[in-house]
């Protein structure tokens, strides 16, 4: 099926109500823009997607960062107890081609919803699972994907060889089930894509336009110095420190 068709068959019955989400801790629509066609700032954004945050309720997310766009302005959030990714969320700018025509006549402007593309199709913990047309709910537990993030990247860097000579692939940020890459124009933002964590399948985000500027709102943390590693830490260097305290 097409990706772009796949993406209108999930995302038009919602904007439209045939199908509700109900799930406080997946990505869902809630929040709103003042108006569907007054101008929204990179600032208004932040405080959407943090409004939005705060009515899904749940203290083991954090909103990363904000992206400015042309077509939208994106949103990216993670779990504070793993540091992994969890979605990826949209606000789509008033006048978007994107926001016309069958997806709604500009009716899914202002409002903050899922990203689509690998956000809804290939997320296994917060994505569309079950059925054609898709409900939200939460299903593996783990994040055991066959290709690491450094596969991940190189897969990327290949796929822009080929589409985009002289653009390089960032560093790949961990999804449920896939990745997440920036693609640079040297040192700036050119636009972003994923990789399948299973199959390795790349999913370039056409969907954004050209790249404006990035809000960092809450850094990833560094991973926690756990209990286990600090027992192995302390039996590696003990031995060394007793060897340099004893007599000569």
């Amino acid at each position: 099926m097409n990706k772009a068709l796949a993406v209108m068959i999930v995302l038009v019955p919602i904007a439209l109500g045939v199908i509700e989400i109900r799930l406080p801790s997946a990505i869902a629509f809630t929040e709103s823009a003042p108006t569907q066609t007054s101008t929204i700032t990179i600032d208004t954004a932040v405080q959407i997607f943090t409004n939005y945050l705060t009515r899904l309720g749940n203290p083991d997310l954090a909103l990363h960062e904000v992206e400015e766009y042309q077509n939208n302005f994106y949103a990216s959030y993670f779990e504070k107890s793993t540091g992994i990714f969890a979605f990826q969320m949209l606000i789509w700018k008033p006048g978007s081609i994107w926001t016309g025509g069958m997806m709604g006549n500009g009716m899914m402007t202002g409002i903050v919803m899922p990203e689509p593309g690998p956000n809804l199709m290939w997320n296994t913990k917060y994505g569309v699972m079950g059925g054609m047309m898709g409900i939200y709910h939460q299903t593996r537990v783990g994040n055991n994907m066959t290709i690491s993030a450094d596969q991940a990247k190189s897969i990327a860097q290949s796929y822009l060889d080929g589409v985009f000579p002289g653009k390089t692939a960032g560093d790949a940020d961990t999804y449920y089930g896939y990745y997440n890459i920036d693609i640079l124009n040297g040192n700036n933002p050119f636009g972003m894509l994923s990789v399948n964590g299973y199959t390795g399948q790349v999913w370039y985000h056409s969907w954004h336009g050209t790249y404006i500027q990035t809000i960092e709102v809450t850094p990833i943390p560094a991973p926690e110095f756990g209990q286990n590693s600090a027992i192995l830490m302390l039996t590696l260097i003990l031995p060394a420190i007793l060897l340099l305290r004893r007599p000569t």
